[in-house]
């Protein structure tokens, strides 16, 4: 029991000596002074502190080429993770932007559908909506394919039309699934037509006024084609008959006589210019077509309308 009291003791001088010695060292090194403000002035304490760090410096610039690759690896791995984070925030951007195109274009996909479809008119009995799938024939023929058929309730001779009222040509050879269809720019092409005044013509509605189904009517009344030189225009139109530019160009569903294959009131086109001479019996008439053929993409057959025979 001697013994441990004894060695207690001892140990509590001990503590009780290196504080006081601590502060003793601690007092002279603030008195000192600082070496860098007083050159010259260091004090030992300061003086021994200067030079341990010489004879560390060593040791610290052993440990500093030691520890910089690790420091290098671990900004690396951060910064890798600082990229992939930016990367998926990237796609993801990316991907939004996608879908925000698609669904625009899928908006407008489905209004010009809607605008193609609104435009049936009671009168008139349609095959499905059908898609371009090609083009056909050279420098003397303009015609597309279409997919749609005979299964599809769709015969020959049949008128094709796009938007509610436009008339862009008929079918000719038809097959189960496809039809051929001659523009009304190709140059076998005919159908007579009525050039009817602005004010009496809707091309949206294909509202004819009543005054122009009168048999009397002085507005020019021509067979449609597409001449030699490649214009598209309305001939057998009489020098005393109304037709200036501007006027529409609209079916007549009859010429003459003769029954032939549209019903009246096709919006064709414009006519873009009118001329004539004394010697002429009939006037020249250039007609600028309401389709352009770059332009088709998809197409109804008007397959049976009230007054058609046979």
């Amino acid at each position: 029991m001697g013994r441990k009291k004894s060695s207690a003791a001892s140990g509590l001088a001990a503590l009780f000596i290196l504080s006081v010695v601590s502060v003793t060292l601690f007092t002279i090194y603030v008195k000192e002074g600082d070496c860098a403000q007083e050159q010259g002035s260091c004090g030992p304490l300061h003086t021994v502190q200067l030079g341990a760090a010489e004879v560390l410096q060593p040791a610290r610039s052993v440990f500093a080429s030691l520890f910089e690759p690790l420091q290098r690896a671990s900004e690396s791995v951060q910064g890798a993770f600082d990229n992939s984070k930016e990367e998926r925030l990237e796609r993801e951007l990316q991907n939004t932007h996608a879908l925000a195109a698609e669904a625009s274009r899928l908006e407008r996909e489905n209004a010009r559908l809607h605008e193609l479809l609104k435009g049936q008119r009671s009168t008139y009995e349609y095959g499905p909506l059908a898609r371009v799938v090609a083009p056909v024939g050279d420098q003397f023929t303009q015609r597309i394919v279409i997919n749609e058929g005979t299964e599809d309730g769709v015969e020959s001779n049949r008128p094709v039309v796009i938007g509610e009222n436009t008339l862009i040509g008929r079918t000719t050879e038809v097959s189960k699934h496809t039809a051929q269809v001659m523009l009304v720019t190709d140059q076998m092409f005919a159908a007579g037509v009525r050039i009817i005044p602005p004010a009496e013509f809707d091309p949206a509605s294909g509202e004819l006024s009543p005054a122009v189904t009168d048999e009397d009517v002085s507005y020019g009344q021509g067979l449609l084609q597409t001449n030699l030189e490649g214009y598209l225009g309305v001939d057998l139109v009489s020098t005393s008959a109304r037709a200036e530019e501007g006027d529409y160009v609209v079916t007549s569903g009859r010429a003459g006589d003769l029954e032939l294959l549209f019903p009246p009131g096709l919006y064709v086109g414009k006519v873009e210019s009118v001329t004539s001479q004394d010697i002429d019996q009939f006037k020249k008439i250039v007609v600028e077509p309401a389709m352009n053929p770059q332009d088709l993409e998809e197409v109804r057959v008007i397959t049976d309308w009230a007054g058609r025979n046979g």
